[in-house]
């Protein structure tokens, strides 16, 4: 037990410092109250409920490894840059092999996936849970199996070996106070929401609803409604708003594709120039239409990082002693957020758009 709680703590420790030199570089001073912030639990020798097998220790540089990556939607920006990012930082090995599995937005399928990744031995997996209640058991089977499982954003509702995910909560409350400024402290907003239940959703809200409650009480959400991260659902959302309410001053999606969405629905009711549109992951297309004028903002995340930092810590416990099993809560690496606006859009580089 004292090996695998000082092989743990190792690899915490070499997080920390992995993640400060990967995140991404702050272009708006708002964003500075959140940083980049890794939380662990380590001292603790209760188990979580699994009893992990004896797994074998790997050496990148010379043994054979075999990391999965089951998306959520791989057809989506940020599972394409999670999987870019991954790739990159496993190029340098030539002995690892990157699979990649696509859930197409199914619980079910990504269960199925997960049991087949589990029986062909591989050494890690690395997933965006589409329902984290329904991965838990597929999630727990794994690490029972001496799987490290890390996931990115959308976690499992059971405890594994680690979490990276954008910011939430402080996304939300960001977001908030930007819209507030941008109307005046007043007016009617709406919300267009991702999938109920998911905790990246559900956080974004409260972080953003809470804001709005306590700072601003002249500014009223009239409407929200779920577009389950899916611009052209989102379209036909604020299509549905703008045909009951004549007087929105903003609209905030969870995501972009979802912002995207809505800005099109704007445009098409010749009503852009009347409302703030906001979003949040910061894929290059909702940075081109900050730059275009048809969105406001986001917060923008290096998915490249993001990808890359989960598989440095697959590779971190796949070669160590980690065992999630002495854990009694995952540990989490939070990527740091950054507004884009049009005045600062500008300042993301070329190439840390995904």
């Amino acid at each position: 037990m004292k090996k695998k709680l000082l092989a743990m703590g190792l690899i915490l420790a070499m997080t920390f410092s992995m993640v400060a030199c990967s995140s991404a570089k702050e272009v708006n001073r708002d964003a500075e109250e959140t940083k980049t912030e890794t939380t662990t639990e380590t001292t603790t020798t209760e188990t979580n409920g699994a009893t992990a097998s004896t797994k074998e220790v790997k050496n990148p540089y010379v043994d054979d490894i075999k990391i999965a990556y089951v998306a959520h939607d791989i057809s989506t920006p940020v599972n394409q840059a999670w999987l870019e990012g991954i790739q990159r930082e496993c190029e340098y090995y030539p002995n690892i092999t990157i699979q990649s599995f696509n859930g197409d937005s199914s619980a079910e399928n990504q269960v199925k996936i997960m049991s087949e990744v589990i029986n062909q031995d591989y050494d890690a997996i690395i997933i965006q849970c589409s329902d984290g209640a329904a991965l838990a058991d597929s999630v727990a089977q794994a690490e029972s199996a001496g799987i490290p499982v890390i996931t990115l954003n959308l976690d499992a509702d059971t405890t594994h070996s680690a979490l990276v995910q954008m910011v939430d909560y402080d996304a939300g409350r960001l977001i908030a106070d930007k819209i507030a400024e941008e109307i005046g402290q007043e007016g009617n907003i709406v919300v267009i929401q991702g999938i109920a239940g998911v905790s990246r959703t559900d956080n974004l809200e409260q972080g953003f609803r809470d804001t709005m409650e306590k700072s601003y009480p002249n500014i009223k959400i009239v409407a929200s409604q779920a577009a389950d991260f899916e611009k052209e659902k989102a379209t036909t959302v604020m299509t549905s708003f703008l045909s009951q309410f004549s007087d929105i001053k903003a609209v905030f999606a969870i995501n972009d594709a979802m912002a995207e969405g809505a800005s099109l629905a704007v445009q098409n009711a010749g009503r852009l120039n009347d409302m703030v549109i906001w979003g949040a992951d910061g894929e290059k297309d909702a940075l081109a239409m900050i730059e275009e004028g048809t969105l406001t903002g986001t917060i923008y995340t290096n998915c490249w990082d993001q990808g890359s930092t989960a598989a440095k810590i697959a590779l971190l416990m796949i070669g160590s002693e980690y065992d999630s099993s002495v854990l009694s809560k995952t540990p989490q690496v939070i990527m740091e957020p950054v507004i884009a606006t049009k005045d600062t859009v500008g300042e993301i580089a070329a190439e840390d758009r995904w």
